[in-house]
Order: structure tokens, then C-alpha cells, then sequence
């Protein structure tokens, strides 16, 4: 999006997961994101899970920012005759976030659309914030979880792909309730360099990270969730496709310095997550490769686009 006029000094450059203002000590950070049901809400999905996933849109880039979300606002959009019923599961769903996530809603607006729409403002305070720039040579590329899930679920979902009940269950619970990392990413922001979350793709979140950089990544490794690999054979799918192009993963991408990875790795843990090392960061800039059998093969910028 692009600015009526420049930022001013001491403002964040738009195009960042976050904004990051001037406040009294430190910075006030804040972000919008909008589900619409016509992208957003796959089949099956409640107005309760719904209103939670807005929310969870927004955490989500906090976490991957390694900062504490404080409160947020939503402006609802809902269809000329919705249901009491709806309504109600809407407003669990706001409580529900904000139990999940200790956070405070603090207002909003109503109104009349073609379909449900529901805009979330968050914002939150931070003395630093970790950006998508500061990824160098020599960094260690990293994510904190396995990828696959959401896209396989999203395929059972809408295209009645087959699946083994186990892997059913679990993938379509992370798409009508993703979770973000919040925790991992408080504890992960003193070591990141550079980092965003993955809803989006991963290779489109690698790929972003390494034009804002300057940088380029070589990949060692995917990180693919367990069973990702069968469900793409017995569908006739691409599992490198699920992996790197799916998005509505809720995954933090990053970098971290050589020297850090070891520190960073039991801060991961200690807050019950874990930290992946994928690759390492390269002087080819906007260039990156995946490394299969003997041989590195480029990885398309892919993943999802809006109004594409």
C-alpha cells in the first residue's frame, strides 16, 4: 500500500508486518489485518472460530515482531439478516482471544456488508522491535515449527481430499484454529535478525525477507510436518507445493547470527516451542535455492497473493 505522503522520522517505513510510532518511552506498535469471509472462512469454519482467527491474524505478526500485544478494536462487517446465534458466536470468539492471549478489546464499529468481514486494529508497546532488514551473510535461516498442516487441511476442506483420520484431525484443527507463537516469539526477539510470520507461504516469506535484506538464502532443508509427505501422494499433490506455497501457516521465519543459534534454540524451548534450522543467509541478493539431493534448485517466489 502505498503512502499519500512519506513517513515522517521515527516512523517505521509501511511494508512491514507491523507500524511502529513515537510514544513516550520505547514505541507503540500497531497493526490491522482483514478476514473476508469470501477468502478467509473455508467451509466449515464457525463465526466463532472466525472472530478468533481475526484476532489470531493480528497476534500472529506480533509474535513474529517480539511484541506483546495489549488490545484491539474490530470493525464488523455482517450480512443484512444475521442471526442472534451468529452474533453470539462472534462475541465468544472475541473472548476467546482475548483469554488465549491476554488481551484487552477496547472497542469498534458495526455495519452492513455483502458478506462477513471482520477488521482487527491491535496494538501493543515495545522498546525494540525485530524488522524484516536485518538479515546479513553468514545468518542462520530458521523457522519455529513444521509446515503442511494448514494447506492439506484447507485441500480436505474445500476439495474433499482424502486423508488417515489421525492426519485429518490434526490438519483441519489448524485451520479452523491456528495458533500463533506468541510466547516463542517474545522469547526468540533478542536473537532474531529479521523476521515475519509465514501466512503467506513460506518461500514468499523467505523471498520477502530476502528483498527487504538485500540478502539471498540457501535452504538445506524443508521443514515438513509429519504425514505431509504421505497425504500429497495419496492426493496426487505436490508436496513441496504444501510446504513452501500453502500459507495460512502461523509459523515465525527468520534469521539468527551463527554465534546465537544455540542460545536462541533453548529460548525457543524453554518456551515450549522449538527453533528449525533451515538454511543460511547468502550475499545473492533476492536469489534462493534449495539444496536437493546434490544439487541446489531455485525456489519460486510463491504463496498467496492478494486481488491476484
Amino acid at each position: 500500500m502505498r503512502a499519500a505522503r512519506r513517513v515522517p522520522r521515527g516512523y517505521w517505513k509501511i511494508g512491514d508486518d507491523v507500524a511502529v510510532i513515537r510514544g513516550g518511552r520505547g514505541r507503540v506498535v500497531l497493526k490491522v489485518d482483514m478476514l473476508v469471509e469470501e477468502t478467509d472462512v473455508p467451509p466449515g469454519m464457525n463465526h466463532r472460530q472466525a472472530a478468533r482467527k481475526a484476532v489470531a491474524m493480528c497476534v500472529s505478526d506480533f509474535a513474529a515482531k517480539g511484541v506483546r500485544p495489549d488490545s484491539f478494536m474490530v470493525s464488523l462487517g455482517l450480512r443484512r439478516g444475521t442471526s442472534q446465534a451468529k452474533a453470539a458466536m462472534l462475541a465468544r470468539g472475541f473472548r476467546d482471544a482475548q483469554d488465549e492471549w491476554g488481551l484487552n478489546m477496547v472497542g469498534g464499529d458495526t455495519n452492513e456488508a455483502g458478506q462477513l468481514v471482520i477488521d482487527c486494529t491491535m496494538v501493543g508497546f515495545a522498546e525494540r522491535v525485530v524488522g524484516r532488514r536485518g538479515a546479513r551473510p553468514g545468518d542462520v535461516a530458521v523457522v519455529t515449527g513444521s509446515f503442511g498442516y494448514p494447506p492439506s487441511g484447507l485441500a480436505i476442506m474445500a476439495a474433499g481430499a482424502k486423508a488417515e483420520r489421525g492426519f485429518r484431525a490434526r490438519a483441519l484443527k489448524t485451520v479452523v484454529r491456528p495458533t500463533p507463537q506468541l510466547g516463542v516469539g517474545l522469547a526468540l526477539s533478542r536473537y532474531l535478525t529479521s523476521s515475519m510470520d509465514s501466512s503467506d507461504g513460506l518461500a514468499r516469506s523467505i523471498h520477502t525477507l530476502a528483498a527487504e535484506s538485500g540478502v539471498g538464502f540457501d535452504l538445506d532443508q524443508l521443514p515438513v510436518a509429519r504425514g505431509v509427505a504421505e497425504f500429497a501422494e495419496m492426493n496426487s499433490l505436490s508436496m513441496r507445493d504444501l510446504v513452501l506455497a500453502g500459507g495460512e501457516e502461523y509459523v515465525i521465519v527468520g534469521t539468527v547470527g551463527a554465534r546465537s543459534l544455540r542460545a536462541a534454540a533453548k529460548a525457543a524451548s524453554a518456551a515450549g516451542g522449538e527453533l528449525i534450522q533451515i538454511g543460511h543467509v547468502t550475499s545473492e541478493v533476492g536469489e534462493v535455492h534449495l539444496r536437493e539431493g546434490g544439487s541446489m534448485t531455485r525456489v519460486a517466489d510463491k504463496g498467496w497473493t492478494h486481488l491476484a
